[in-house]
Parts: C-alpha cells; structure tokens; sequence
C-alpha cells in the first residue's frame, strides 16, 4: 500500500492551530514535571507481600526524602547508561492562568534581563557567559508562575518562591529554564492586553454625541 504524502499546512492553517494553541495556554493553564535527583524507594518484600496479598490493609509506604506536600510520581525512563528502562520521581507543576498581579511582578522581573543582540555577534562565548547571570532571575520568574498567589509578589519576598527558585535552579536544564520563560511569556499575552487597551481607547472616538434638539425647551 503506498504512503499517502502529507499534506503541507498553508500558512493560514499554521496560524489557526498557533492561535488555538495559545488559548488553550492561557485557558487552562500548562502541566510540566521535573525529575528528582533521589532514586525511588524500593519497598520492602514483606510489604510488598502484605500490599498484593492483603489489599485490604491498604499499606502505603512514603519516602521521607520528598517532602509531604510536593506532587511527586513516579515515572519509567530508558538509562542511557545502562541501556535499560529505570523508575524515576519526577516532582509534578501546574502553571495556572496567570492573574493581572503576578503579570505585573513577571513583567518587572523580564525586564531585568538585559540582552544585546549586537554584542552576541560580535563576542559571542564572552555575552553568552554574561547572560547566566539571568538564571537565577529566570528560576524565579517561573517560581512566581508556579505560585501565582499575591504573596508571590511580596517585595520582602514569599517563602514558597524562595525555596522554588534554588529548587528549579538545581533541576532544570538551561533549554528547559528557557522554554518555561518563553511559555510563561505567551501566557502573559501581551498582544491581547495591548489589544484591550487598544479597544478601550478607541471608545472615547466612537462615542455618540448627543442631539441638541435635547437641550431646547418647548
């Protein structure tokens, strides 16, 4: 049976599914997990045992080693090492649609980072060793996300960002710190507030004036 060739999306159809793809962002929010450096617990035979023999004990076994209120799970990857599939923890996030406060604490964060273009081309290895300066700002502009609460936005700080920014600074990759920034950002949608005001400023000009055949008395 010959393979049917894909068709090649107009450019129409590319921005019809970006622009559904950006509501959807800002709708429902995005889900991301990161991988925990501990290797899972292994449970006890016995325990085991007990767990598939006698479900109605409803054993459980937490490992003390990830904190009570972290969403963590489990998850099966292949070990480029030892080319076999492992169970890893991976801690679990859900950036939610983004409130007008936290977006304004996210703007002044982004506008710190300072990048110049020019310098890139012509000292590249030198401003690029510059720019990670930023990391610990970009750990936190996603810690703010994650949080999105107004105590994320205290000037003397909030503890659940505090102890997010080192968390995601020892944990992400620089691609994937980067990637979360860049969703974080569309997630602000600029272009929609800019739109609104845009809207809000046109009304003045629309606005009907008023007959003055009201003003004559009879």
């Amino acid at each position: 049976m010959e393979q049917q060739e894909r068709k090649e999306l107009t450019r129409e159809e590319r921005l019809a599914i970006e622009e559904q793809a950006i509501e959807a962002l800002l709708e429902l929010g995005v889900k991301f997990s990161v991988p925990l450096k501990i290797k899972p617990y292994n449970e006890p035979k016995l325990h085991r045992w007990a767990r598939t023999r006698l479900p109605f004990l409803k054993l459980s076994v937490r490992d003390r080693r990830v904190p009570a209120d972290w969403n963590v799970g489990t998850l099966e990857v292949p070990n480029v090492d030892t080319m076999q599939m492992e169970t890893v923890y991976q801690r679990n996030f859900h950036v939610k649609p983004l409130y007008l406060g936290t977006i304004d604490y996210l703007r002044k964060l982004y506008i710190q980072i300072e990048f110049d273009e020019g310098k890139i081309q012509e000292v590249g290895q030198e401003e690029t060793g510059r720019l990670f300066k930023y990391i610990d700002t970009m750990a936190k502009i996603v810690a703010v996300a994650v949080v999105n609460k107004p105590e994320a936005t205290d000037p003397l700080g909030c503890k659940e960002v505090k102890e997010l920014v080192p968390f995601f600074r020892n944990h992400l990759t620089v691609p994937r710190l980067k990637k979360l920034c860049g969703v974080i950002r569309t997630m602000m949608d600029d272009a929609g507030f800019t739109n609104s005001i845009r809207l809000l400023s046109g009304l003045g000009l629309t606005k009907p004036k008023s007959d003055p055949r009201a003003d004559l008395v009879e």
